[in-house]
């Protein structure tokens, strides 16, 4: 599958769904005018590469005035939200993302959407994640985060430290 953008609305709002690969194929759409407020479904991107970053942060830079929020962000954007700077657009935020679980009484691995200010939170600086583990798996089991914490959270507490300074 090539990397495709439809232009949708969700909530009165301009809403870009990225689909696919973000590499060396990807086409980011000509955009003349943004907006002031625009939603970033990112649910169906399936990989991301260097090139595919490069290509990212020289299409927002192009926005610096929109507000962007991103949902349905999946692991492979959320380590390079972590690792590059730049990587998420200066009046971004993430409102929801995919965290990695692996159940070692199933022996699946399982990735769950979590919302940011209600599954997991910034509070002085630290993350708090509030979950029920039961739906994640079944009863009788115990997931377990399949990241380090500290790492894969880490671009909410920059966020938090770059707004604070």
């Amino acid at each position: 599958m090539a990397f495709e953008v439809k232009k949708t609305e969700v909530d009165g709002l301009p809403c870009f769904q990225f689909m696919g690969p973000i590499d060396e194929e990807a086409q980011f759409p000509s955009v003349t005018d943004m907006g002031s407020e625009v939603v970033i479904d990112l649910k169906d991107v399936s990989s991301i590469n260097s090139v595919g970053i490069r290509a990212w942060i020289m299409w927002f830079n192009d926005f610096q005035d929109t507000a962007f929020t991103f949902v349905n962000c999946p692991k492979a954007l959320v380590m390079q939200m972590n690792m590059v700077e730049g990587f998420l657009p200066p009046k971004s935020k993430v409102n929801s993302l995919e965290v990695p679980f692996y159940c070692e009484d199933c022996d699946e691995e399982k990735e769950v959407l979590f919302q940011v200010g209600k599954d997991v939170k910034v509070e002085g600086g630290q993350v708090k994640l509030d979950f029920d583990k039961t739906k994640i798996c079944g009863a009788d089991c115990d997931p377990e985060l399949d990241v380090s914490e500290v790492k894969f959270f880490r671009f909410l507490t920059q966020k938090s430290e770059d707004q604070a300074a």
